[in-house]
């Protein structure tokens, strides 16, 4: 693939993110039937503002500022000092990172938006960085949906669409970019088992009112009655799960790609049918239109009423004044650059591989990182599993684990002394001092577990903050190395709300207690 035609294709995919987004955002989570043909809203040259690309630009500053080698805990710094939002899987998340959690405790702890789509939705950027390497799209994706949805089913769903959409820069078999993102994730998913749903029941002959009518009875999240419409409301399609929200759209994703058998404007106008996250979807499938085929495949109707400008409604336009790309050529250009380093600092070359698109049997290990804070240091890696939710309570011992890795890569073993620091009103059993030999790393078994039972004495506090220290014996090359550990006294029990219907459809109703 020449410079000129991979431009095409990085092009292709943003200006696809503003079409569909743009053309499904009127209808964003309405639970009913969009009959449309065209944009809906009031065409002024603009696209609409979304999120969904949004949260990409900011991962481009983070590269752009800190270099290729991010990972979640840079990515939950800048989502929490510039991303605006504080609804749903966001605002849970930047609270727990006010809080001093780190990712993935971040995007699971009190989070009922795990299984919701605030991930998926910002995909391309890692596979538009690498275009054909799947695996590392995935790795990427990875880091970036632990800032929000933890260990929930968003994380599988971006995962799935990066290694799509990695792919599908030189690969246009949708059924084939379809099985390359299935291989990446986990087959008992809900994600996955929805996939593989939409799949069944589209190749049994069901239409695509069967399909939609086969998500409403079995794969829902919940919605506020104002957003339903009385038809779907009179079948029952109002008891779905709250936060459940990825499973269905992936699927509406999946049934707009098989019912528009390759044609743009079909597979788009399908998912919007559909309802639900409607400008998420429509973005997606148009951003993958736009890898496959270039910018040169959308047709001018499509381009002229929404230009190429970039609107942002989520970003921070005062810290980040002057560094959000103006347009989406400037975008494209801008990935681009980020792209080059990251292919001259991995060392990745230009070539197809379609035969190795498909997921290696130990990148599933990657999910096994889900439940622990991960912090890299020279030679040695340090994870932090809170052994549930990190919640301490009154005369119960919390109990946390520290996993020790030596990563170095030169035939030694070694011994570490560790340290926890207490706070004042708790206890540490054992104690706070250990000291741990990990054998040489190469022989696959330098791991230690450490594990501590904290107990809070008297009145507990809101937070509890202790930091554990880690120095090597007789502290070889004079390194000292620190790992935070943040315990919350929960207090109050969840009160069920119930929902007043009052006023027209589309008018928001208030909650009773």
């Amino acid at each position: 693939m020449n410079k000129e035609e991979f431009r095409s294709k990085v092009y292709g995919c943003w200006m696809g993110k503003n079409i569909g987004g743009t053309l499904g955002m009127p209808m964003e989570w309405e639970r009913c039937k969009n009959d449309i043909t065209y944009y809906t809203h009031d065409l002024n040259g603009e696209p609409l503002p979304n999120d969904d690309l949004d949260i990409q630009i900011l991962w481009l500053l983070a590269m752009e500022d800190r270099g290729i080698h991010i990972d979640a805990k840079d990515l939950g710094e800048y989502f929490n000092e510039f991303m605006i939002f504080t609804h749903a899987e966001y605002g849970v998340a930047k609270t727990n990172l006010r809080s001093g959690f780190q990712p993935p405790v971040t995007g699971s702890f009190n989070n009922d938006f795990k299984d919701s789509c605030g991930s998926y939705i910002r995909s391309e950027i890692w596979a538009c960085l690498f275009p054909g390497y799947p695996e590392l799209a995935a790795q990427y994706a990875f880091e970036d949906a632990i800032v929000d949805h933890g260990d929930g089913e968003g994380v599988y769903a971006e995962i799935f669409i990066a290694a799509m959409e990695s792919a599908a820069f030189y690969c246009r078999d949708i059924r084939k970019l379809i099985e390359i993102g299935l291989s990446y994730i986990p087959e008992d998913c809900a994600v996955s088992r929805g996939i593989r749903k939409a799949i069944e029941t589209y190749e049994a002959g069901m239409s695509e009112e069967e399909t939609r009518e086969y998500i409403m009875q079995n794969f829902i999240g919940h919605l506020e009655w104002h957003y339903i419409s009385e038809e779907d409301e009179e079948k029952g399609y109002n008891n779905g799960k709250m936060g459940w929200d990825v499973p269905s759209n992936i699927m509406i994703i999946i049934y707009g790609l098989l019912f528009g058998e390759g044609n743009f404007e079909k597979s788009v106008l399908t998912a919007v049918h559909y309802g639900e996250d409607t400008d998420c979807t429509a973005g997606t499938i148009a951003s993958l239109f736009g890898i496959m085929y270039g910018i040169q495949f959308f047709e001018e109707k499509w381009i002229e009423p929404i230009g190429r400008k970039i609107v942002t409604c989520s970003i921070d336009p005062f810290r980040m004044a002057g560094r959000i790309p103006a347009t989406v050529e400037e975008l494209t250009d801008r990935v681009l650059a980020i792209r080059e380093t990251a292919w001259e600092e991995l060392a990745l070359t230009e070539e197809e591989r379609e035969e190795s698109y498909f997921a290696k049997p130990y990148f599933r290990n990657i999910y096994e990182e889900m439940k622990t804070i991960k912090y890299e240091f020279p030679y040695l890696n340090v994870r932090v599993d809170y052994c549930g939710d990190p919640v301490i309570t009154r005369d119960e011992p919390k109990k946390i684990k520290f996993i020790l890795s030596n990563t170095s890569k030169s035939v030694t073993s070694d011994r570490i002394n560790v340290y926890l620091y207490n706070r004042e009103g708790c206890t540490v059993l054992p104690q706070n001092e250990a000291s741990v030999f990990l054998t040489m790393a190469h022989m696959g078994a330098g791991i230690k577990e450490l594990e501590y039972e904290i107990c809070a004495e008297g009145p507990l506090k809101p937070v509890y903050r202790f930091a554990a220290e880690f120095t090597y014996e007789e502290n070889k090359n004079r390194r000292v190395m620190y790992v935070p550990v943040v315990l919350v006294s929960e207090t109050g029990t969840v009160r069920e709300v119930k929902w007043e219907k009052k006023g027209p459809r589309g008018t928001n109703n208030l909650p009773r207690i």
